[in-house]
């Protein structure tokens, strides 16, 4: 039996982190071969990398992915921030509308009131003139009262050209209210995009997230595999539960060689805890897997 020296393991380690980021747009699948495939494919020779590189490029794809994010989130909050304010001038406007026709409503039967008063002078002053020969100071009242009259004609002719003005600008404003309602809704549908297109940005990082934790676990496996080289050209299918802190809670073998079934299944039991994302929907990916164990000979 013999173990794979520490230094190849982190080499190993650094270059699937390092590949992992770089193609975080492309689809991964778990390997699914069967044994006589696994055992027409070369061995893959580890090529040590300078650590410090590897971090300083993780550091900055991460600071970069946090930076969009941040952008996005101020975007959609200005969008929400947005719609907000024209819902509630649109709401002011309609109570305006309101305000108007009740208004219009109240100089309607004021208009009203002083055409029945006028018409009432009317007929007073036509029974006045029958009399007009009486006296001269029933002359004078008479010419008094159709002043009234005429004054209260101007006045009902002045009140009907205000509600006519009223009018016209109520339907204005219920106009720009119809206007605004349909701007708002423009913008609620272009929030419900933004939010779609943001939800499959999301979904893509997730899989990115998923691609490298899957090779973490594949790397703490393989750190406590014993193998020895009957197991060469060999593969095994586990099916692994996980707690969301990573601890091992059952371990089921699939399919594949019985021997690297058992020291696989050991492996995963011996490593106890595995690496696991804190973020829900990345673990929610990784809390039931399928994973191809494979020596390293």
């Amino acid at each position: 039996m013999k173990k794979m020296p520490i230094a190849l393991i982190k080499s190993v380690s650094l270059h699937l982190v390092f590949g992992g980021l770089i193609f975080a747009g492309m689809d991964f699948k778990l390997p699914q071969e069967s044994t006589d495939m696994a055992l027409s494919q070369p061995i893959i020779e580890a090529v040590a990398v300078d650590a410090n590189a590897v971090d300083e490029q993780v550091k900055r794809i991460e600071n970069k992915k946090v930076q969009q994010q941040k952008a996005e989130e101020d975007r959609i909050a200005a969008l929400e921030r947005r719609a907000r304010d024209a819902e509630q001038k649109r709401q002011q406007q309609e109570q305006e509308a309101v305000e108007i026709e009740q208004r219009t409503k109240r100089q309607r039967e004021e208009r009203k009131q002083a055409e029945q008063a006028a018409i009432a002078a009317r007929k007073k002053q036509e029974r006045e003139k029958a009399k007009a020969k009486t006296a001269e100071a029933e002359r004078k009242r008479k010419e008094l009262e159709q002043k009234k009259a005429e004054e209260q004609a101007e006045r009902a002719k002045a009140a009907r050209e205000k509600e006519e003005k009223a009018l016209k600008e109520a339907q204005r404003k219920k106009a720009e209210a119809a206007e605004k309602a349909r701007q708002e809704r423009a913008l609620q549908d272009q929030l419900v995009a933004e939010q779609a297109v943001r939800q499959q940005r999301r979904s893509k990082q997730v899989l990115t997230e998923v691609q490298k934790y899957q090779a973490l676990i594949h790397q703490a496996i393989q750190r406590q595999l014993i193998v020895d080289n009957s197991m060469k050209g060999k593969s095994c299918q586990l099916n692994v539960r996980l707690a969301s802190s990573g601890l091992v809670i059952q371990v089921k073998e699939l399919r594949g060689d019985p021997i690297l079934c058992r020291a696989a299944k050991s492996a995963v039991f011996k490593a106890g805890t595995l690496p696991v994302s804190k973020e829900a929907d990345v673990y929610e990916k990784l809390r039931d897997i399928n994973l191809t164990v494979e020596p390293e000979l």
